[in-house]
């Protein structure tokens, strides 16, 4: 290969200019939202709904799937480059933490936890039968159905990958992104269950009135907006960590490109 054929990639420059495009992105949205759905410069909500961040099959929506699933891939990009120098067993599990996060950005796309959390909520409580033990303590969840079902496996998960990826980030100093990347999903769920609850109306109304606003959906529609963007933020941050990572791993890797095999 000749020298004037390589080209040498800068990844702590991209990773700089994917951060600040992400978050640029991110308050773009919050802008359009606020165009469009607060001051309501076309009555028709097909046109207010593109830009909507509280509601699913928007361009918000499709930004969120979009990082997620470059996240996943990102760590796809990890497990070959490391695949001649760990164990198949590690080599597994960075496969399955990668098709994770690919899973949550189709999930976000099609609202898969909340129809699969409700199907199955309405599947155990179809025959009115009294439920004990694990079962009977989820069901008296009262936020959405998907907290009942999907929401203890996404945890479950989601501290399973941090243990794992602990040491290896440690060793980086990189821990900071599992933190505040986890921490923002955390509080965005945190916020999503509290927005199910049957009496949340009156706590919307409560500051409607106590801010003096026009209408409570100012109110829902903004702690709804906060929760989106706190998963998008936190998405962000993990996908940056994931990236600092790649770029030590791969540091001076040669990567050459043939039409077949030589």
């Amino acid at each position: 290969m000749k020298t004037e054929d390589i080209r040498i990639v800068n990844m702590q420059q991209w990773i700089k200019i994917i951060f600040i495009s992400c978050i640029l992105a991110q308050i773009f949205l919050i802008f359009c939202d606020y165009i469009f759905n607060y001051e309501n410069i076309f009555e028709d909500k097909s046109i207010r709904r593109i830009w909507n961040i509280a509601r699913e099959n928007s361009l918000p929506t499709w930004f969120a799937s979009m990082q997620a699933q470059a996240l996943g891939i990102t760590v796809f990009m990890i497990a070959i480059v490391q695949s001649r120098y760990i164990s198949w067993l590690k080599l597994s599990i960075w496969i399955l933490i990668g098709m994770f996060f690919l899973w949550i950005g189709i999930d976000d796309m099609a609202e898969i936890h909340e129809k699969l959390g409700g199907a199955l909520e309405r599947m155990v409580t179809k025959n009115d039968t009294e439920w004990d033990g694990a079962i009977g303590l989820l069901l008296k969840n009262p936020s959405f159905a998907w907290h009942t079902f999907i929401a203890p496996l996404f945890a479950l998960f989601g501290i399973l990958i941090a243990i794992f990826l602990w040491t290896a980030f440690w060793q980086l100093n990189l821990t900071r992104y599992l933190v505040l990347g986890f921490g923002c999903w955390i509080i965005a769920q945190g916020i999503d269950f509290t927005e199910g609850l049957d009496k949340i109306d009156d706590f919307y109304i409560y500051i409607k009135e106590t801010l003096d606003l026009e209408r409570k959906y100012g109110v829902s529609h903004t702690f709804k907006v906060v929760e989106e963007e706190l998963e998008m933020l936190g998405t962000t941050l993990l996908w940056v960590g994931f990236l600092h990572y790649l770029a030590n791993i791969a540091n001076g890797i040669q990567l050459k490109l043939v039409k077949e095999s030589e």
